[in-house]
């Protein structure tokens, strides 16, 4: 279905074989329903993937705004880890995250997989253009653009890379088989339309959870300290 708001929050990592399952059970039970009950993020959706060579987990965040990404109540989650949080981030690999300002969206059908599309360019660009192209694949419900902020937490720093996407193409389907053929053809689009100063990276992922503001139990509704105040 289309961005349900201006801003989203696109994470990418691995996990160990023998973290594997333990990692599941937090994302699903803690970590998600925990960012997704802060004040400003609407959604909260999973992804897995078990085909090599790329990243094996995908995680999408929608906000009211970007402004959430630098709230006193974010950054309190990530700077007072639980201790179940503060046991898995080491076990973390190969993270790629990016928090984006939405810049295009269409369709209306929810999907159960989704083509990820990490696009590095140095000039401005027709994202319209870009997001109706991939809308005239088949098998493809809905297209999204996001342009990244530069908004790390320190928690995050070692995890910022040279090679991080300057914009993130989310393209969804009803399967993935189709968005995976389609990973050269979303790859070439990407040259075409936004002029990549290098190749696109392309992953297909099938939803594994998701969960919206209003299901989040109250028991994982952090309350931020007194003497905080938004940035």
């Amino acid at each position: 279905m289309a961005i349900s708001g201006p801003a989203f929050l696109a994470l990418w990592n691995d996990v160990s074989a023998e973290s594997d399952a333990e990692y599941n059970r937090w994302h699903t039970d803690e970590h998600v329903p925990e960012r997704v009950g802060i004040a400003g993020f609407i959604a909260g959706r999973r992804y897995r993937s078990s085909v090599p060579g790329q990243h094996r987990y995908f995680t999408l965040y929608e906000t009211e705004t970007s402004a959430v990404f630098d709230s006193a109540a974010y950054l309190d989650v990530i700077e007072r880890p639980t201790a179940w949080s503060a046991s898995m981030r080491p076990l973390l690999k190969n993270v790629v995250r990016a928090t984006c300002d939405t810049v295009a969206s269409t369709g209306n059908v929810s999907g159960q997989a989704i083509a990820c599309v990490r696009i590095s360019v140095t000039e401005r660009f027709d994202g319209r253009a870009l997001i109706d192209a991939c809308m005239a694949l088949a098998g493809v419900s809905s297209a999204h653009l996001g342009q990244s902020r530069s908004s790390v937490p320190d928690a995050f720093e070692r995890w910022s890379n040279a090679d991080d996407p300057t914009h993130v193409l989310l393209v969804e389907g009803v399967d993935e088989v189709p968005l995976r053929a389609h990973q050269a053809a979303l790859g070439e689009l990407a040259r075409r339309f936004a002029g990549a100063a290098r190749p696109a990276v392309v992953d297909a992922y099938e939803l594994v959870f998701d969960i919206r503001h209003s299901q989040v139990d109250a028991s994982l509704r952090r309350s931020v300290p007194a003497s905080d105040s938004p940035l």
